[in-house]
């Protein structure tokens, strides 16, 4: 036995429980003890000591099982309530009992018997394979030596290269870190000078999330939200305030309040050319969200392009569920020509079981049983907010009382109430609709259980993908009924917007028009559907809302292209009133921008071709999520398989090229597999190739005055003995990296100095490389020291992919032509070429 569980043991015999908690090192002990000082109920007793038995057992190896010593008396139970959890009582006495819990194994999962689906969690069997890779000098801003995976460190290479107003999505799995491929390149490139980056989030939890994760690193608020107390008020005035001085450096905020509230101040950075980084977390959202109940998503990229059009910056669009419908639609409403980064490997880390109840109140039974199971923390979904609240009440009937629930009535007090509680582990079960989770990095989430049937795969697999992100085993349960196949199918219908409707809608809003200038109209938003309908209150949300959607619609049927204009600015309104004022922001708000495409664009026969075809294709990828989720339920085949199909985008060569986009298949158990006698299985994750064709770089003066219009240059040395010349070459260095050297090769006992000064070196980076790797190095300029030891690779002088970007060689004097062993180099070579201390003359070193 381990000294926690000793620790443990012996509390719970004196039940004399410690204020100070923290130094108790296993997790699942510290819940038990925490609940045991907060009135527990029944369920959440026999369900957290299970929890303790269970990893006792696996911590142990599992040849006998752990018996602990329960005291007869307040909060411990009657010794029959154990059996709920397979807890069985063993030796009662008059003042204590021992218990010990057995493998759960219930008759209804399949071969449950064979694989107690409780097991690997317990356990805490590592599933996740990708290992850290060695990491850049720029790192160590955020504190990092390593990077998290190599798709992470790609996908940062390829935002910092990025060419000027271009548009990256970033699609890596969970667990890879992909929020610090936007955090950490905001933050590089705010550093030494103004600078802001604007992040959107689909929930205000994820911003507050982003906010804590951040606070050692910039020391104000970064989370803007909704909160109408005076303290919210001053938080959101701080950080518009700091956005127009330009020293707010990142902010984090949902779509709505982007287009709101927040933009004059946005105006105002892109006026003063500060905006760095505009970014988009989590952007299948954009589709899956801004197709129907937040439709403020599909309009950001109306405000994107204005904004572009007074200051230059990049777009950054970061998911880990990219489909090709969602690359679809992404490419619709911000560029044709936006690339890909993408390193796809699915979860490892969940084993899936599915059941089919024959009614509600036998699947109520099932959900009592698995939670009063399986490990804490875990997640319950449900599809509807009515069944969500169903569902806590009926958990805590059963005991459960260190659970809540969150749902889209949640107001913004209670999602943080929630949240603080669930990360400090007062509370162990949340049931939740969609929303919850999304992005929050819960590492130690171990089972997620669905009583609905999601009405995509891809929902499923983003919820699932709240357990496990520790890289852990996780389990996915899903327990299902008939009725639930209704339900899915009535929430996958996307044709709400009919032709009929929506071509109303717009006769109605383009009548009402306002002509701006520069072929931009102004239509109102607020007006009823129709020219008929008198009985719609004009400022009624849902009607806005669904004006909205029918320009989204049209938008993505390339009728007419979202724009938009800058909101009303504050010091404007200076000499006039404050309903003036006031009345400037009623028209922003109830008005959008739009420039036509279609010339027909108010006809019908055009509806019925462009429009139709949108929401044909809308609802087939639709269905098909569906039907693939339909598979999971009943498969016939791995469920990585039916992910992978989900995940994997095919090449493509019109209208725009797009390279195929591959889901590298990974199963932690399914039924299938379980079937079959397959093992878990991890996969990999494939390295990216570099995705710009012309990055951005820069070659300072001195050295384009040294390279005189060639693109390889080589500076030969003699032997580096001479203390006098090993200082020089940490200068050397330097320069190199100040005159735009990015890709560097040089020995790893340089490498410490060298990444001291880089770190000096204002708004510089470099990528460290051990090898010269032409095809999947960024095209950009290189810099390259080659050891005496070692014989010269041809490639060095080849000409490749990045042969049209200046590369040095520093080499030693004697070393031979790689063509021609009989002969050196530098008698041969007939470019650009110095010795080393006349280079150094040369540069004043």
């Amino acid at each position: 036995m381990n000294d926690s569980f000793s620790q443990l043991r012996e509390i719970l015999k004196t039940g004399k429980i410690p204020e100070d908690i923290s130094n108790v090192t296993e997790p699942c002990h510290r819940r038990l003890l925490d609940a045991l000082r907060n009135s527990p109920g029944s369920g959440d007793i026999v369900s957290l000591v299970r929890h303790v038995l269970r990893r006792e057992d696996a911590k142990q190896g599992g040849s006998s099982p752990t018996y602990l010593q329960i005291p007869r008396k307040p909060p411990f139970l009657d010794s029959t309530i154990w059996e709920q959890a397979s807890i069985t009582v063993y030796g009662e006495e008059e003042e204590y009992y021992l218990i010990m819990a057995s493998p759960w194994q219930p008759e209804w999962l399949d071969l449950a018997d064979q694989y107690p689906p409780d097991a690997p969690l317990f356990k805490e069997e590592n599933r996740r394979n990708y290992k850290p890779v060695s990491g850049d000098p720029f790192l160590q801003l955020m504190k990092y030596e390593k990077y998290s995976s190599i798709g992470q460190r790609e996908a940062i290479r390829a935002v910092l290269t990025a060419p000027d107003n271009s548009t990256l999505i970033i699609n890596l799995p969970t667990g890879a870190g992909k929020s610090l491929c936007a955090q950490l390149p905001a933050l590089l490139n705010s550093r030494n000078n103004n600078g802001v980056s604007v992040v959107v989030v689909p929930t205000t939890a994820l911003a507050i999330d982003q906010e804590r994760a951040l606070k050692s690193f910039v020391h104000h608020a970064t989370a803007y939200y909704s909160d109408d107390t005076v303290e919210g008020k001053e938080r959101r005035e701080g950080i518009r305030d700091r956005i127009r001085a330009g020293t707010q450096r990142i902010i984090f905020t949902s779509p709505e309040s982007l287009m709101d509230s927040l933009a004059p101040a946005l105006y105002e950075a892109a006026k003063l050319g500060i905006l760095r980084y505009f970014i988009i977390d989590e952007a299948h959202m954009v589709e899956q969200w801004g197709d129907d109940f937040r439709p403020a998503f599909q309009e950001i990229p109306g405000l994107r392009k204005d904004l572009l059009r007074l200051s230059s910056f990049n777009t950054l669009l970061l998911t880990a569920t990219l489909t090709e419908s969602c690359l679809d639609t992404l490419e619709t409403l911000f560029c044709q020509d936006l690339q890909v980064i993408s390193a796809v490997q699915l979860r490892p880390e969940p084993a899936y079981w599915f059941n089919k109840c024959p009614s509600e109140e036998v699947r109520k039974q099932r959900l009592v049983e698995a939670v009063s199971h399986l490990p804490r923390p875990l997640i319950i979904y449900g599809t509807k907010v009515k069944d969500v609240e169903d569902w806590k009440r009926e958990l805590t009937r059963a005991g459960f009382k260190r659970c809540d629930l969150m749902t889209g009535k949640s107001n913004t007090q209670e999602r943080e109430q929630l949240i603080e509680k669930w990360r400090e582990g007062k509370i162990d079960i949340v049931v939740a609709t969609s929303a919850f989770g999304l992005g929050i990095d819960q590492a130690d989430v171990r089972a997620v259980i669905h009583v609905c049937i999601p009405e995509t795969i891809d929902r499923f697999y983003q919820e699932v993908g709240r357990g496990g992100r520790d890289g852990k085993a996780s389990l996915s349960l899903t327990l299902y009924t008939k009725e639930d196949f209704r339900i899915a199918e009535g929430l996958n219908d996307k044709s709400a917007i009919t032709i009929e409707l929506g071509l109303q809608r717009w006769q109605t809003m383009f009548y009402k028009k306002e002509t701006i200038g520069d072929g931009r109209f102004r239509v109102p938003i607020e007006t009823p559907r129709s020219f008929q309908d008198k009985t719609i209150d004009k400022i009624n949300y849902q009607n806005r809302a669904w004006n909205i959607r029918t320009l989204t619609l049209m938008n993505q049927a390339n009728l007419i292209e979202i724009d938009s204009e800058e909101p009303p600015q504050k010091k404007n309104f200076e000499s006039e009133t404050e309903a003036a004022y006031q009345a400037a922001w009623d028209l922003y708000r109830n008005s959008r921008i739009i420039r036509i495409c279609n010339e027909f664009h108010l006809e019908k026969f055009t509806w019925e071709s462009e429009v139709e075809l949108v929401r044909q294709e809308r609802q087939s990828w639709s269905y098909k999520n569906l039907q693939l989720m339909k598979e999971a339920l009943k498969p016939q085949r791995c469920i990585s398989e039916i992910f992978a199909e989900a995940y994997s985008i095919p090449s493509r060569h019109t209208p725009e090229t797009r390279n195929p986009v591959r889901a590298y298949r990974a199963c932690g158990g399914c039924p299938v597999c379980r079937k079959n006698g397959v093992n878990p299985f991890s996969g990999i994750m494939p390295e990216p190739i570099p995705v710009w064709q012309k990055p951005k770089f820069f070659v300072g003066e001195e050295l384009q005055r040294l390279l005189l219009d060639e693109n390889l240059m080589l500076i030969f040395y003699e032997s580096l003995e001479d203390k006098s010349r090993k200082r020089r070459i940490n200068k050397v260095l330097k320069w190199f990296v100040e005159q735009g050297m990015r890709n560097i090769i040089i020995p790893s006992v340089l490498q410490e100095a060298l990444m001291k000064e880089v770190n000096r070196i204002p708004n510089a980076f470099i990528f460290l490389w051990e090898t010269y790797q032409p095809i999947k190095m960024p095209h950009i300029p290189t810099f390259i020291f080659h050891n005496e030891t070692e014989k010269l690779p041809y490639n060095y002088l080849s000409k490749n992919t990045m042969s049209q970007t200046p590369r040095v060689i520093l080499l030693p004097r004697d070393i031979p032509d790689p063509s021609r062993s009989d002969r050196r180099l530098i008698d041969i070579f007939s470019g650009r070429q110095f010795k080393f201390d006349s280079f150094c003359a040369e540069i004043g070193i």
